[in-house]
């Protein structure tokens, strides 16, 4: 793990959902920029065929790696760098919604970004949740331009001068003081 805090995404605990049919809103685009920002993949497989969608499509995938999963008995992780056909693929789980995605995790450079597990338990890391949200504001939100202000010809340096006698003004004083306390 990368030592980063994790987050459960619960933006659609009310909805019913059925695995990861049914994505919209927010996490939809979450899942999104987590893919298209992804280096690498890890896609889990058990020995299971319910929960084995999408093993066919994973393991013909170039430049990936088959392991055994420790996580379940006979299950396998596909890993792999999010190459141009990993991205299509990922792309093709999420709009079309014909492969139902059991458990993955999307890192990048070693960095886990996201992860899904048993369908629904949605996590996010910190860091990529606040660059995400960084993303959404930058694009949703536009700085109003300050007022410039201009000082009006010779101002400043009026300005200047009456600071400058005021200090004087205040040094003689002090000066005049000091004598007659001194």
């Amino acid at each position: 793990m990368s030592g980063d805090r994790e987050y459960f995404y619960i933006g659609d605990r009310n909805k019913n959902t059925s695995g990861i049919k049914s994505i919209g809103g927010i996490w939809k685009s979450v899942l999104k920029y987590g893919v298209l920002s992804g280096s690498h993949f890890e896609a889990r497989f058990p020995d299971d065929p319910a929960l084995s969608e999408g093993k066919d499509e994973f393991l013909q995938l170039p430049k990936i790696s088959v392991e055994s999963w420790s996580g379940m008995k006979g299950a396998i992780a596909v890993k792999g760098e999010m190459t141009p056909e990993a991205r299509a693929l990922f792309s093709r789980i999420i709009d079309s919604e014909d492969i139902r995605l059991w458990d993955f995790v999307i890192f990048r450079d070693g960095k886990k970004l996201l992860s899904v597990s048993d369908y629904d338990d949605r996590i996010v890391t910190e860091h990529f949740a606040k660059e995400f949200m960084e993303k959404l504001f930058h694009s949703w939100f536009e700085a109003i331009p300050e007022p410039e202000i201009k000082p009006q010809e010779g101002e400043t340096g009026e300005f200047l001068e009456v600071l400058r006698e005021m200090t004087q003004e205040i040094v003689s004083m002090l000066e005049r003081d000091k004598s007659v306390h001194g």
